[in-house]
């Protein structure tokens, strides 16, 4: 009988999970599994700005998107050799954190994840698909130029 129980319960736990519609990113401003980050301050995903922060992190100057601040909070070198970076948008008084990695050596990018605090951006995967290249694509070359600039590894030349 107990085994019967616990047969029940996994076989139910499985058919949940079957039948749950897949995860989305819808939040994070996606589009053919790539993440906005130019709007991503502008989604559900973003919260409204206080007035300070407990971590400031250093400003990243982005020519190409001139009505947000960017600021990275924190970078650290992957076991593979990429850089993970934590970034906050800040736009017209909202805020939103995104988690990137990226290949310096490769000048490869992608968003790991999204949310409106720096724990959830920690934990809340969206799909960006893999590193993918950044020609074409002026901000997330920015984006990465810094990161790869604070970690000691310059962003290769184009």
């Amino acid at each position: 009988m107990r085994f019967n129980t616990l047969a029940l319960a996994v076989a139910g736990a499985t058919l949940a999970c079957a039948c749950s519609p897949a995860p989305t990113a819808d939040n994070a401003a996606t589009t053919n599994d790539t993440v906005s980050l130019r709007n991503l301050a502008d989604t559900e995903v973003a919260r409204p700005a206080r007035e300070s922060y407990t971590v400031q992190g250093r400003l990243i100057p982005t020519p190409s998107d001139t009505s947000s601040r960017y600021y990275l909070l924190r970078e650290r070198k992957a076991l593979t050799d990429t850089h993970i970076a934590i970034i906050r948008q800040e736009h017209d008084n909202r805020i939103a954190y995104a988690r990137a990695e990226v290949d310096c050596d490769k000048r490869l990018f992608h968003v790991l994840g999204t949310g409106p605090n720096r724990a959830l951006v920690e934990t809340t995967p969206v799909h960006d698909g893999p590193l993918r290249p950044i020609k074409g694509l002026p901000l997330r070359e920015e984006l990465a130029s810094f990161v790869c600039q604070v970690a000691g590894t310059p962003l290769k030349a184009a």
